[in-house]
């Protein structure tokens, strides 16, 4: 691609200042195919909702259990259903396997990557900062940086999140007392700073004054994620308490025992709402029963949802 064509995609950087949705990967057959059709149904009915900024491949996603064919098809079926939303493709894996999947998004009409942390066991920060570095050198596409791990220092990040590249930091260290340090050091005037830790957080992450968020409840809900940003982001504490402990059981279940049910409690909120979305691949569980029992409990004083039926679409920038 020529250079000044990359510069024009990166001047075009989006803005994620809300709601950010990570969707998960429904299947047929238990977990034996990925089911684009109802990925199609999910990116439209997110849209239909209001949310304006959608993550595909992200971890609620099962990204790392996905086949590198299974990765594109998740791709092309959300950039298919796609109208307006920002479109966020999850990177993840070898150097050279990004790379392709980040052309591919390029391709397929997204607005920017999100860099998963290294699976890899081995390495440090300085190790981490060299892979998000260089592949920041040579994708087309404007990156989101997704910080789970403490292995960066504050001067790792500091540097990255200097680059013309880097758009936003999908913060979801449990040390929020380093992101503040980040931010009152200037980090903030380079990109945008996302809650990557869920609705659960957003209280704490406020405080910061960061209102952005990432949501996987948003595949079952788009209305409450989004109710709980307008709350945040307009200051609404009393609005905000409410809905944090509206939510606050089932992203507990979620997190439980290494967050093993993150996926699987979407995916039976989705089932009692007549979708189908398969099973979960390991190492995620399926519910137990009485996990399922709790999850019921948890949901039952939830206001009946408010959502708009999708509407067929036509693709935006598919390639």
């Amino acid at each position: 691609m020529p250079e000044s064509a990359v510069q024009q995609h990166l001047a075009e950087r989006p803005t994620m200042d809300g709601v950010v949705a990570v969707l998960l990967t429904p299947y047929v057959h238990g977990t034996s195919a990925v089911d684009e059709a109802t990925i199609r149904l999910l990116t439209r009915r997110l849209e239909v909702a209001g949310i304006r900024t959608i993550t595909a491949l992200g971890n609620t996603a099962e990204v790392h259990q996905l086949t590198p064919d299974e990765r594109v098809s998740v791709l092309r079926a959300v950039a298919a259903a796609r109208q307006e939303a920002t479109l966020i493709a999850g990177l993840a894996g070898s150097l050279g396997g990004t790379l392709e999947e980040a052309s591919r998004a390029y391709d397929l009409g997204y607005d920017a990557v999100m860099l998963h942390e290294p699976a890899e066991p081995f390495g440090d920060g300085d190790g981490i900062a060299r892979y998000f570095g260089q592949i920041c050198e040579r994708v087309a596409l404007p990156v989101v940086l997704y910080v789970r791990s403490t292995r960066l220092s504050n001067e790792a990040l500091t540097e990255l999140v200097a680059s013309p590249s880097v758009i936003a930091v999908k913060y979801a260290r449990p040390d929020l007392t380093t992101l503040a340090a980040l931010l009152d050091g200037g980090a903030a005037q380079h990109c945008t700073w996302i809650n990557g830790s869920a609705e659960a957080k957003v209280p704490a992450f406020a405080e910061l004054g960061i209102t952005a968020f990432t949501s996987g409840i948003a595949n079952v809900r788009p209305d409450v994620a989004l109710a709980v940003h307008a709350a945040a982001a307009g200051g609404d504490q009393v609005r905000l308490r409410q809905l944090i402990e509206l939510v606050a059981p089932v992203e507990a279940l979620r997190n439980e025992v290494h967050a093993r049910f993150n996926v699987a409690v979407l995916k039976e909120l989705l089932r009692a709402e007549g979708i189908e979305t398969g099973g979960v691949r390991p190492p995620h569980s399926p519910l137990t029963s009485a996990a399922t029992e709790s999850l019921r409990s948890a949901v039952a004083t939830w206001p009946k949802p408010d959502l708009a039926t999708p509407r067929s679409s036509g693709a935006r920038g598919t390639g």
